[in-house]
Protein backbone atom coordinates (compact mmCIF):
# COMPACT_ATOMS: atom_id res chain seq x y z
CA UNK A 1 0.00 0.00 0.00
CA UNK A 2 2.93 2.62 0.54
CA UNK A 3 4.31 2.02 -3.02
CA UNK A 4 0.51 3.47 -3.70
CA UNK A 5 1.16 6.17 -1.63
CA UNK A 6 4.26 6.92 -2.74
CA UNK A 7 3.85 6.80 -6.23
CA UNK A 8 0.47 9.45 -5.77
CA UNK A 9 2.95 11.51 -4.24
CA UNK A 10 5.56 11.50 -7.32
CA UNK A 11 2.53 12.03 -9.62
CA UNK A 12 1.62 14.98 -6.88
CA UNK A 13 5.48 16.54 -7.20
CA UNK A 14 5.61 15.90 -11.05
CA UNK A 15 1.76 17.86 -11.62
CA UNK A 16 2.72 20.51 -9.45
CA UNK A 17 6.28 21.13 -11.27
CA UNK A 18 4.64 20.76 -14.51
CA UNK A 19 1.96 23.32 -13.71
CA UNK A 20 4.11 25.98 -13.01
CA UNK A 21 3.54 29.64 -14.91
CA UNK A 22 7.34 30.24 -14.84
CA UNK A 23 10.01 28.23 -15.10
CA UNK A 24 13.86 28.43 -14.83
CA UNK A 25 15.89 27.46 -18.02
CA UNK A 26 15.56 24.17 -19.54
CA UNK A 27 19.41 23.66 -18.92
CA UNK A 28 19.67 24.84 -15.41
CA UNK A 29 16.54 22.88 -14.22
CA UNK A 30 18.42 19.62 -15.64
CA UNK A 31 21.87 20.52 -13.83
CA UNK A 32 19.49 21.64 -11.12
CA UNK A 33 18.25 18.17 -11.09
CA UNK A 34 21.54 15.99 -11.45
CA UNK A 35 22.94 18.38 -8.75
CA UNK A 36 19.90 17.95 -6.41
CA UNK A 37 19.97 13.52 -7.44
CA UNK A 38 23.76 13.41 -6.85
CA UNK A 39 23.71 14.99 -3.35
CA UNK A 40 20.04 13.16 -2.00
CA UNK A 41 21.59 9.84 -3.22
CA UNK A 42 25.30 10.03 -1.46
CA UNK A 43 22.94 11.65 1.49
CA UNK A 44 21.02 8.34 1.77
CA UNK A 45 23.47 6.60 0.84
CA UNK A 46 26.06 7.79 3.86
CA UNK A 47 23.27 8.51 6.55
CA UNK A 48 21.91 4.66 6.02
CA UNK A 49 25.42 2.70 5.45
CA UNK A 50 27.58 4.60 6.76
CA UNK A 51 26.67 6.40 9.81
CA UNK A 52 23.83 3.61 10.49
CA UNK A 53 20.86 6.46 11.71
CA UNK A 54 18.28 4.89 10.03
CA UNK A 55 17.90 1.43 8.22
CA UNK A 56 15.63 1.40 4.78
CA UNK A 57 13.68 -1.57 4.44
CA UNK A 58 14.65 -5.08 2.55
CA UNK A 59 10.93 -5.84 0.94
CA UNK A 60 10.32 -4.78 -2.29
CA UNK A 61 7.40 -2.61 -2.23
CA UNK A 62 9.36 -0.86 0.64
CA UNK A 63 12.23 -0.71 -0.99
CA UNK A 64 10.77 0.85 -3.96
CA UNK A 65 9.07 3.68 -2.30
CA UNK A 66 12.59 4.77 -1.14
CA UNK A 67 14.07 4.93 -4.57
CA UNK A 68 10.48 6.58 -6.07
CA UNK A 69 10.48 9.43 -3.40
CA UNK A 70 14.77 9.95 -2.95
CA UNK A 71 14.60 9.87 -7.06
CA UNK A 72 10.93 11.82 -7.95
CA UNK A 73 8.88 12.88 -4.75
CA UNK A 74 12.03 14.67 -3.00
CA UNK A 75 14.25 16.28 -6.11
CA UNK A 76 11.26 17.13 -8.18
CA UNK A 77 9.92 19.10 -5.42
CA UNK A 78 12.96 20.63 -4.04
CA UNK A 79 12.66 21.42 -8.14
CA UNK A 80 9.56 23.00 -7.97
CA UNK A 81 10.88 25.06 -4.84
CA UNK A 82 13.73 26.24 -6.41
CA UNK A 83 11.74 27.59 -9.98
CA UNK A 84 9.07 29.15 -7.46
CA UNK A 85 11.61 31.17 -5.51
CA UNK A 86 14.14 32.30 -8.26
CA UNK A 87 11.68 33.47 -10.63
CA UNK A 88 8.78 35.23 -8.80
CA UNK A 89 9.46 38.77 -7.48
CA UNK A 90 6.08 38.19 -4.76
CA UNK A 91 7.53 37.82 -1.97
CA UNK A 92 4.00 36.14 -0.53
CA UNK A 93 5.06 33.64 -3.26
CA UNK A 94 8.31 32.92 -2.24
CA UNK A 95 7.13 33.17 1.77
CA UNK A 96 4.28 30.40 0.71
CA UNK A 97 6.44 28.01 -1.20
CA UNK A 98 8.51 27.20 1.66
CA UNK A 99 6.37 26.09 3.80
CA UNK A 100 4.96 23.67 1.05
CA UNK A 101 8.41 22.63 0.55
CA UNK A 102 8.78 21.66 3.78
CA UNK A 103 5.85 20.11 4.56
CA UNK A 104 5.45 18.08 1.51
CA UNK A 105 8.72 16.28 1.86
CA UNK A 106 8.48 16.11 6.27
CA UNK A 107 4.79 14.56 5.40
CA UNK A 108 6.63 12.13 2.68
CA UNK A 109 9.19 11.14 5.36
CA UNK A 110 6.72 10.07 7.83
CA UNK A 111 5.09 8.46 5.86
CA UNK A 112 8.16 6.16 4.51
CA UNK A 113 8.82 5.95 8.67
CA UNK A 114 5.27 5.16 9.78
CA UNK A 115 4.67 2.13 6.42
CA UNK A 116 7.78 0.61 7.71
CA UNK A 117 10.09 1.27 4.62
CA UNK A 118 12.47 3.55 6.50
CA UNK A 119 13.19 2.16 10.48
CA UNK A 120 14.58 5.36 12.57
CA UNK A 121 17.77 4.04 14.49
CA UNK A 122 19.99 7.35 15.64
CA UNK A 123 17.69 9.10 13.61
CA UNK A 124 14.56 11.40 14.76
CA UNK A 125 11.97 13.92 13.61
CA UNK A 126 14.51 16.96 14.33
CA UNK A 127 17.15 15.86 12.26
CA UNK A 128 14.68 15.19 9.46
CA UNK A 129 13.26 18.57 9.86
CA UNK A 130 17.04 20.04 9.79
CA UNK A 131 17.75 17.78 6.88
CA UNK A 132 15.09 18.88 4.98
CA UNK A 133 15.63 22.78 5.72
CA UNK A 134 19.27 22.10 4.82
CA UNK A 135 18.28 20.78 1.40
CA UNK A 136 16.37 23.45 0.82
CA UNK A 137 19.38 25.99 0.97
CA UNK A 138 21.32 24.16 -0.78
CA UNK A 139 19.11 24.00 -3.78
CA UNK A 140 18.51 27.95 -3.47
CA UNK A 141 22.29 28.19 -3.54
CA UNK A 142 22.92 25.69 -6.55
CA UNK A 143 19.91 26.99 -8.50
CA UNK A 144 21.14 30.93 -7.59
CA UNK A 145 24.76 29.45 -8.68
CA UNK A 146 23.30 28.36 -11.85
CA UNK A 147 21.39 30.86 -13.13
CA UNK A 148 24.81 32.93 -12.79
CA UNK A 149 26.38 31.04 -15.03
CA UNK A 150 23.35 31.20 -17.18
CA UNK A 151 23.72 35.16 -17.31
CA UNK A 152 27.64 34.66 -17.38
CA UNK A 153 27.39 32.40 -20.40
CA UNK A 154 24.59 34.91 -22.39
CA UNK A 155 26.80 38.04 -21.88
CA UNK A 156 29.95 36.17 -23.23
Amino acid sequence: MNFVIILFFVWLSIHVFTALPNKLPVITNVLLYMCLAIVDINKLTILSDMFKLFQISNKIPEFLSVILHRDFSFSITLLTFANVYLTTSNRRVKIGISPYTFSFLFVIAQILRWTGAITYLKWNIFYECLLILTMMILTYRIGRWLMHLKQKEISV
